[in-house]
Protein backbone atom coordinates (compact mmCIF):
# COMPACT_ATOMS: atom_id res chain seq x y z
CA UNK A 1 0.00 0.00 0.00
CA UNK A 2 1.05 3.69 -0.93
CA UNK A 3 2.06 6.02 2.01
CA UNK A 4 1.88 9.28 1.34
CA UNK A 5 3.43 10.54 4.27
CA UNK A 6 6.08 8.55 4.30
CA UNK A 7 6.57 9.63 0.26
CA UNK A 8 6.27 13.28 1.20
CA UNK A 9 9.27 12.82 4.03
CA UNK A 10 11.38 10.86 1.42
CA UNK A 11 10.56 13.34 -1.44
CA UNK A 12 11.43 16.45 1.20
CA UNK A 13 14.82 14.79 1.96
CA UNK A 14 15.94 14.51 -1.66
CA UNK A 15 15.28 17.72 -2.43
CA UNK A 16 16.76 19.41 0.56
CA UNK A 17 20.32 16.70 -0.63
CA UNK A 18 19.50 18.15 -3.92
CA UNK A 19 19.33 21.72 -3.41
CA UNK A 20 22.17 21.41 -0.69
CA UNK A 21 24.04 19.94 -3.99
CA UNK A 22 23.29 22.80 -6.29
CA UNK A 23 24.23 25.27 -3.68
CA UNK A 24 27.43 23.63 -3.20
CA UNK A 25 28.10 23.90 -6.90
CA UNK A 26 26.98 27.46 -7.21
CA UNK A 27 29.52 28.39 -4.59
CA UNK A 28 32.81 26.07 -5.99
CA UNK A 29 31.77 27.11 -10.02
CA UNK A 30 32.01 31.24 -10.38
CA UNK A 31 29.48 32.16 -13.19
CA UNK A 32 26.84 30.42 -11.54
CA UNK A 33 25.29 27.89 -14.28
CA UNK A 34 23.11 26.11 -11.66
CA UNK A 35 21.20 29.11 -10.25
CA UNK A 36 17.53 28.12 -12.58
CA UNK A 37 18.06 24.49 -11.24
CA UNK A 38 18.55 25.82 -7.70
CA UNK A 39 15.63 28.00 -8.18
CA UNK A 40 13.20 25.24 -9.20
CA UNK A 41 14.47 23.17 -6.23
CA UNK A 42 13.71 25.52 -3.80
CA UNK A 43 10.12 26.34 -5.55
CA UNK A 44 9.48 22.32 -5.49
CA UNK A 45 10.36 22.25 -1.85
CA UNK A 46 8.96 24.97 -0.54
CA UNK A 47 5.40 24.05 -2.47
CA UNK A 48 5.89 20.50 -0.92
CA UNK A 49 6.31 22.10 2.61
CA UNK A 50 3.03 23.90 2.07
CA UNK A 51 0.94 21.37 0.82
CA UNK A 52 0.31 24.06 -2.18
CA UNK A 53 -0.84 20.85 -4.45
CA UNK A 54 -3.32 20.03 -2.07
CA UNK A 55 -4.58 23.16 -1.48
CA UNK A 56 -4.68 24.20 -5.22
CA UNK A 57 -6.66 20.36 -5.61
CA UNK A 58 -9.12 21.57 -2.71
CA UNK A 59 -9.63 25.32 -4.13
CA UNK A 60 -10.49 23.52 -7.42
CA UNK A 61 -12.61 20.88 -6.25
CA UNK A 62 -15.04 23.68 -4.38
CA UNK A 63 -14.83 25.72 -7.84
CA UNK A 64 -16.28 22.44 -9.99
CA UNK A 65 -18.72 22.39 -7.15
CA UNK A 66 -20.37 25.48 -6.85
CA UNK A 67 -20.45 25.08 -11.01
CA UNK A 68 -22.73 22.36 -10.83
CA UNK A 69 -24.63 23.75 -8.36
CA UNK A 70 -25.06 27.01 -10.16
CA UNK A 71 -25.84 25.28 -13.58
CA UNK A 72 -28.39 23.09 -11.71
CA UNK A 73 -30.11 26.18 -10.73
CA UNK A 74 -29.79 27.85 -13.79
CA UNK A 75 -27.63 30.94 -12.96
CA UNK A 76 -25.34 29.58 -15.61
CA UNK A 77 -25.97 28.06 -18.90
Amino acid sequence: MWNQDKTKKVLEQTLKLVISVLIALEISIPPNPYARYLIVMLVLYISLKNNIVERIIKRYSKIIKWIKEQSQIGTIR
